[in-house]
């Protein structure tokens, strides 16, 4: 099994360490923080303010990272970040440098890349824009929604192929996803095709916000869900601080993916609020063909096992035993005699669609 070895706690972030099975050669990490919990709970947040947050998260775990040293000892122009359009603008990177250790001179590169699926797989299509001017010894910065993962696999391998047609090298990679786990089969290949074309490669960081999230495949039972597409919670390796949240509301825990279409949750914000008002609208309809709420939570946050409390902390190593009474007592308070009741109804989830559709409605009309 995976699980989560707490590093360190601030305000701003708190690390995990991803350890146990498929342990490779890239460091792998988890982290949450108050920003990025909202990004991933609340889909209603878009625009730039959605931008914003992202920033600010990217932020606090950029100035508490385990590897900041690293980063801050070379020159500020060996600092390179890596942009994929559009989804990946929204990481903000080139500013969260400098705000997390004052960087003013780090390079920014680009590349158009845009996916589609062809024949049951999604495969990237558009990617001709390209402005690369990567300094020689880089640090790569790079942030991203991850799924499939075709964009970095077409992305990283682009790069490699321009870096030694000029000779140039890399001596190291931090990659910030919202993402599953396809982030990291991609990142062993590019780690060690890295250690082949570059003597002095020194690491791979992959930092993963809030959790290694599933992908939707052919496998995932859901009622309504996009495969090859959707980010869900069920199976996921998720930090403690973020499943504390899933109490906070009802519609939390139920949303269709933690993060819906970055691109277009940024820039396109009438067809991203389209998307996830069909979602809740789907959810509407099979509450009025009878699904409950209790059926809709057991899908999306099954959290009533026998063994939930042994697993969580199997799953959480080294954190306070506060955090665990916290989640155990929030669960509590949800599932109570009276809420068990009512969630037993369709009427429950129903009513819950329409506040969220209503929620979303009035932010089209903005």
């Amino acid at each position: 099994m995976q699980y989560l070895e707490h590093i360190s706690k601030t305000p701003y972030a708190v690390w995990y360490r991803v350890q146990g099975d498929y342990a490779g050669a890239i460091q792998r990490y988890v982290v949450t923080t108050p920003d990025s919990r909202r990004i991933c709970n609340e889909p209603e947040l878009v625009g730039w303010q959605f931008t914003d947050a992202m920033r600010h998260a990217v932020t606090g775990a950029l100035a508490t990272a385990p590897f900041a040293g690293a980063i801050q000892s070379v020159p500020q122009h060996r600092v390179c970040v890596l942009n994929f359009l559009r989804g990946g603008l929204n990481f903000d990177l080139r500013t969260a440098l400098h705000d997390a250790y004052g960087m003013n001179h780090h390079v920014s590169a680009f590349m158009s890349s845009q996916r589609r699926r062809t024949e049951g797989r999604w495969e990237v299509h558009e990617d001709m824009y390209r402005k690369l001017r990567i300094p020689d010894g880089a640090i790569l910065m790079v942030g991203d929604v991850v799924a499939t993962g075709a964009t970095i696999s077409n992305g990283l391998s682009v790069l490699l192929s321009h870096m030694t047609q000029l000779g140039s090298r890399l001596s190291m990679l931090v990659f910030f996803a919202v993402g599953c786990h396809k982030l990291e089969k991609h990142l062993e290949a590019f780690h060690e095709r890295c250690l082949e074309l570059f003597p002095n490669y020194e690491a791979t960081h992959a930092v993963y916000l809030e959790g290694k999230f599933k992908l939707v495949d052919s496998k995932t039972h859901l009622r309504i869900s996009i495969q090859g597409t959707d980010l869900i919670k069920p199976g996921a390796l998720l930090a403690p601080e973020y499943a504390l949240t899933q109490y906070g509301s009802l519609n939390y825990p139920l949303e269709r993916c933690v993060i819906y279409d970055a691109g277009s949750r940024a820039f396109d914000v009438p067809h991203y609020l389209d998307d996830v008002a069909g979602y809740w609208t789907e959810l509407r309809n099979l509450a009025r063909r009878g699904w409950t709420m209790a059926d809709a939570l057991q899908e999306r946050w099954p959290d009533r096992q026998d063994d939930q409390v042994e697993q969580e902390h199997r799953t959480w190593r080294g954190i306070d035993e506060d955090l665990f009474v916290r989640i155990q007592q929030a669960r509590e308070n949800r599932w109570t005699e009276a809420f068990q009741k009512t969630g037993a109804t369709a009427r429950a989830l129903e009513r819950l669609c329409d506040e969220r559709l209503g929620t979303i409605e009035g932010l089209t009309s903005l």
